[in-house]
């Protein structure tokens, strides 16, 4: 729950400002009417306070007390206000706000809600800075650190694209265009052959820049060229909407490759990265064993009990599955009660094992309905992990696992059915 201080003596924009941010969405309001109000809340709550919105007009202060309260204790502040002062919005900045809001439409309460929530999203965000060590950019810094963001250095280009490359949570990269021993041109593209525009924002500062030189950063992959001395408003915008849009992109990228329902995998996705992960493991001759699981008799569950009941089923055996499965592997929903994974380096023994233990943990779960149980269970089907496409692999695990079907369910096949004599097949049960 994020806690939000305002700070405001008017009743209607009280009312306004606690219906923008409702419980329901993780907020929690406390409102302070006056600056000595808001004293004794920060002495009592400041640790667990994320932001403050501050108008500056109350009845014990006219000026930026409550500024300076708010920012002494470190709350990230926005100023809340109908005052349009361009000297007074400049010192303010100067005192640490995060941002200076005119109350002048209901758009200015869209834009703060959006802002709160930017700063929130923020705390997970990286932002990396290469800059010359002996002239760092203490302003931009700062801006950042208001932003909430997390700060990583580089002194060099070769230490940058490390960093990006290697910690996705980084999705901007601030680069001082005036350091005269890197190409930021050559920076830029090859921090775009590792992360494209989707997956980090590249902004270029510098204090002198040619108009042709502008065009080409952008050219080469800069979401923005801006000058050192940029008004902070302009920075806070700009970083806002670039970093809004990766979080739609990502957003929607979600949506299209993972099942709404249990947030595994789609089919989409096994076939368009699983295809390339299996591609990768045959050209290194590393094995990639593909698991094909169904639920028995789920049928008769959404016949008997509804789809409601049915849908509990899928959803503890995706928790299963995500609980036994590390990130290496690819953990797919393919429609209804059908489920795949690919374990890319694992022998089939470990693969057997880790089905057995999922088995297992499935079995644990007691589904049940009105106090009577549901006879549900898994057959799965496993290829030996050196098929030569990931479409053969999936057709000997989809054999394999029909065979444990037509053997009696509840089991795992991890051979061609026709050689298992009298119907005696192996059936992995592991007490984990």
């Amino acid at each position: 729950m994020d806690t939000i201080l305002l700070v405001e003596d008017s009743s209607f924009f009280e009312k306004a400002v606690s219906r923008s941010f409702r419980r329901s969405d993780g907020f929690e309001l406390i409102v302070g009417r006056t600056c000595a109000e808001a004293a004794s809340i920060l002495k009592e709550h400041a640790a667990k306070i994320s932001v403050a919105l501050v108008d500056l007009s109350l009845p014990d202060t006219t000026d930026v007390e409550t500024v300076d309260l708010t920012t002494h204790h470190k709350v990230p502040t926005i100023v809340f206000t109908s005052r349009f002062d361009p000297d007074l919005q400049t010192r303010l900045y100067g005192k640490g706000i995060v941002d200076y809001v005119l109350k002048d439409s209901p758009a200015s309460l869209s834009y703060l809600r959006e802002l709160v929530l930017r700063l929130r999203a923020n705390r997970g965000i990286g932002a990396l800075m290469l800059q010359h060590p002996d002239r760092p950019m203490k302003d931009v810094e700062e801006q950042l650190r208001r932003l909430q963001l997390s700060l990583v250095h580089a002194s060099t280009a070769k230490e940058a694209i490390s960093e990006i490359t290697d910690n996705e949570y980084i999705r901007l990269l601030v680069v001082d265009s005036d350091i005269p021993d890197i190409s930021t041109m050559e920076l830029i593209k090859q921090v775009r052959l590792r992360r494209g525009p989707e997956a980090v924002a590249i902004f270029a500062l510098s204090k002198t820049l040619k108009r042709t030189d502008m065009v080409r950063l952008l050219k080469s992959g800069a979401n923005e060229v801006l000058a050192k001395d940029c008004a902070p408003e302009e920075f806070l915008l700009r970083t806002g909407q670039n970093l809004d849009t990766i979080d739609r992109i990502l957003k929607l990228t979600d949506a299209a490759n993972n099942d709404a329902m249990t947030g595994l995998y789609n089919r989409r996705f096994l076939f368009e990265a699983g295809t390339h992960v299996f591609a990768e493991c045959r050209r290194s001759n590393q094995p990639i064993p593909v698991a094909l699981l169904d639920i028995d008799r789920f049928k008769q569950v959404n016949d008997q009990y509804g789809h409601e009941v049915g849908d509990a089923v899928i959803k503890h055996l995706a928790n299963d599955i995500a609980s036994i499965c590390d990130g290496n592997i690819l953990t797919v929903r393919l429609g209804g009660d059908e489920f795949c994974l690919l374990m890319p380096g694992s022998t089939l023994d470990a693969a057997k094992e880790r089905c057995g233990a999922l088995v297992s943990r499935f079995h644990r779960h007691v589904h049940t309905v009105d106090g009577s149980p549901l006879d549900v269970t898994l057959s799965i089907g496993l290829s030996s992990g050196y098929e030569d496409k990931l479409s053969d692999a999936l057709r000997v695990a989809d054999e394999r696992m029909y065979a444990a079907k037509n053997l009696g369910r509840d089991r795992i096949i991890s051979e061609d059915y026709e050689m298992v004599e009298d119907q005696v097949v192996e059936h992995v049960l592991l007490d984990v």
